[in-house]
């Protein structure tokens, strides 16, 4: 483990080990893009992530997985005007039923894998439908579907909660832990997101925390200090 993280873990744990901070975000701002969605209106603001978890335990069809894409996609760009552009621009591109791509069913099945076979085994299933259609999630990266199927994971009681993996942990890692190899920000491979899971869940171990909490613990410091 790096000493990095564990001084980080030692402050967080001296401060009573606090929750994430929730984000305040423009309800207005997403209704320009999304419209008049249910998800819009339920969603608690400020936002955090046990108000994202919520969405997720309701995920039993494809709608419900779309709105639990959209509550992941929102409280990732709360802070970020774009955000919702981004957010319908994924949906937009991924859905056209006239060509059988079906945006909310594809979520669907990535979360039902992400509940019952974990969070790698999802990116996994990612990885091999990109290999047989370059479009297949189109604008969607790593650094949000890994916020999806992190949700997924914690929302389910059959397998571990796997951390989300994006440029600030990646950043981190190419910083604190060259040893391991640098994590690429793309579907060409699993491996990366594999390294990840497995280096966070060792050092969960370690600290007696969750993996998830080792992520926020390298994400929260590392936002901060541009580490």
């Amino acid at each position: 483990m790096p000493d990095d993280l564990r001084r980080r873990f030692q402050k967080w744990d001296a401060k009573g080990r606090p929750p994430q901070e929730a984000f305040e975000w423009e309800k207005k701002n997403w209704q320009k893009y999304l419209g008049n969605s249910r998800i819009l209106e339920a969603l608690p603001n400020p936002i955090d992530r046990p108000g994202v978890l919520e969405t997720f335990k309701l995920v039993q069809d494809p709608d419900s997985a779309l709105d639990a894409y959209v509550a992941s996609y929102l409280w990732g760009y709360a802070k970020a005007n774009f955000g919702p552009y981004r957010a319908e621009r994924v949906i937009r591109l991924n859905a056209d039923p006239e060509t059988g791509k079906h945006f909310a069913v594809e979520l669907h099945t990535l979360s039902q894998i992400s509940m019952a076979d974990g969070g790698t085994a999802a990116f996994e299933h990612v990885v091999h439908k990109r290999q047989a259609d370059r479009k297949f999630f189109a604008q969607w990266g790593p650094a949000f579907a890994t916020k999806f199927i992190s949700f997924a994971t914690k929302a389910s009681d059959q397998v571990a909660t796997t951390p989300i993996m994006d440029s600030i942990v990646a950043r981190w890692f190419k910083n604190h832990c060259q040893e391991i190899g640098p994590l690429w920000l793309n579907w060409n491979s699993a491996s990366s997101y594999r390294r990840y899971t497995e280096c966070l869940a060792e050092w969960a171990e370690d600290l007696g925390i969750e993996p998830e909490q080792v992520e926020q613990l390298i994400f929260q410091k590392a936002e901060r200090a541009g580490a």
